[in-house]
């Protein structure tokens, strides 16, 4: 059974189960220290989609991912492509309203970089809004935290940005474009902050502050990429990617309901 989206043709759009998932990943073009890629955020994303397919594949559609997301406080950095939140807001909206047309019911916008949240969560309600269906957002290491924090080897500020956590998925899937030789333990987590805990799967801030990258981070890294292997690497994945479809499973549950105008 064809998963990926653009393979299909237009009658098989036609013909298409209209309520399997359609996920889209929305990610980043941007640093991620001197040993990884820029294109850490997409390769990973897409990684978990297509993990997801092979695990249910009459039950999600993947489609191409949106490469370039929020994140101009990176651009200090060389080979940052940065794209306005009220543009990317309005891109991904037209993406899930066309599904809509063509008769999709749920669709999961699967988010791999840090500061699309916030604008993924606009983008899943305002399509709810616009065309009644279901439109769920969500950031796939919140989804597996627990997992994660069972079988990571930094302490609390370790999984930031270019840490362990994308490093060692990075590794395990790409280990000849992860050098670890020059990665440099880079964990900024201030133990004595109630409100702003740096590290994304143990909680993450109560209270956000985003600063200039290059303000806090000398080399685009946050967190520490030193202690990343390829096979804790393959534990991470193997857990995002399992409860990624435990969501996907739970969105295809939900009743489609009908709104009631109480004017």
């Amino acid at each position: 059974m064809k998963t990926d989206y653009g393979k299909l043709s237009w009658e098989e759009v036609r013909d298409a189960d209209k309520d399997r998932v359609v996920i889209l990943n929305v990610s980043a073009t941007e640093d991620h220290g001197p040993h990884m890629p820029l294109d850490t955020d997409t390769v990973l994303g897409m990684a978990v989609a297509n993990g997801v397919a092979s695990k249910a594949p009459a039950e999600v559609l993947i489609m191409p991912p949106i490469s370039y997301g929020f994140n101009e406080h990176h651009k200090d950095f060389p080979g940052v492509i940065w794209i306005q939140p009220e543009t990317l807001i309005a891109f991904v909206t037209d993406v899930t309203k066309s599904l809509a047309h063509h008769g999709f019911r749920r669709i999961l916008l699967l988010n791999s970089h840090g500061s699309n949240h916030p604008v993924l969560d606009l983008a899943a309600r305002k399509t709810v809004i616009e065309t009644g269906i279901i439109c769920v957002s969500a950031s796939y290491w919140n989804l597996c935290a627990d997992k994660i924090n069972a079988v990571r080897k930094s302490e609390i500020g370790g999984i930031a940005h270019a840490g362990e956590f994308e490093a060692a998925m990075y590794k395990h899937l790409h280990p000849d474009l992860v050098h670890l030789e020059k990665a440099v333990d880079q964990n900024l987590h201030n133990p004595d902050s109630k409100f702003f805990n740096l590290d994304l799967a143990l909680g993450g801030g109560k209270a956000m502050l985003m600063r200039w990258w290059s303000e806090v981070s000398p080399d685009g890294t946050m967190g520490d990429p030193t202690l990343a292997d390829a096979e804790t690497g393959k534990a991470f994945l193997e857990a995002a990617i399992d409860e990624t479809t435990e969501l996907v499973r739970e969105i295809r549950r939900l009743p489609l309901l009908q709104r009631k105008d109480h004017h």
